[in-house]
């Protein structure tokens, strides 16, 4: 319960003091994501699971570095956990597992270069290394931190 604890506060710590900067959200999968500035070199996203509340409250700590300056497109790679806090209340184990991210966020119209058309592959590995999978998203972001130019 107390690794519980601190994972929740870390979390919320996190999201507090990062101040978003961009909004992504998964129609397909159900994901809403939050995250610094991805014009940034390194960058981090913080990921909720919108679609079964009562039953997994999947968080998704995604840390991500910018291979590529091109303000069309930007190429990232990227890794991190994934962590279900509503098992702590079950006697299951918070940490659910490990996963990588390779992805783009393009911005194809001119006139609005926040928008963003974001697609990722994400191979995913259960915590206990028994079971894994390859995630496909495709999502729409906002970027706040883009100016219109």
């Amino acid at each position: 319960m107390k690794k519980a604890l601190l994972l929740l506060s870390l979390v919320i710590g996190l999201s507090v003091t990062c101040k978003a900067q961009s909004v992504a959200y998964y129609p397909f999968s159900s994901i809403l994501s939050v995250s610094t500035n991805p014009d940034l070199r390194v960058w981090g996203d913080l990921r909720f699971q919108t679609n079964s509340f009562f039953s997994s409250l999947s968080t998704e700590i995604a840390p991500a570095i910018n291979i590529n300056q091109n303000q069309k497109g930007r190429f990232y790679l990227g890794g991190g956990i994934r962590l279900n806090y509503l098992a702590s209340f079950q006697d299951g184990d918070v940490f659910e597992g490990y996963f990588f991210n390779f992805g783009v966020r393009s911005a194809p119209f001119d006139k609005y270069p926040q928008v963003q058309i974001a697609f990722e592959l994400s191979p995913y590995v259960a915590s206990d290394f028994e079971s894994g999978l390859l995630r496909t998203r495709l999502g729409v972001a906002y970027n706040f931190s883009r100016k219109n130019k």
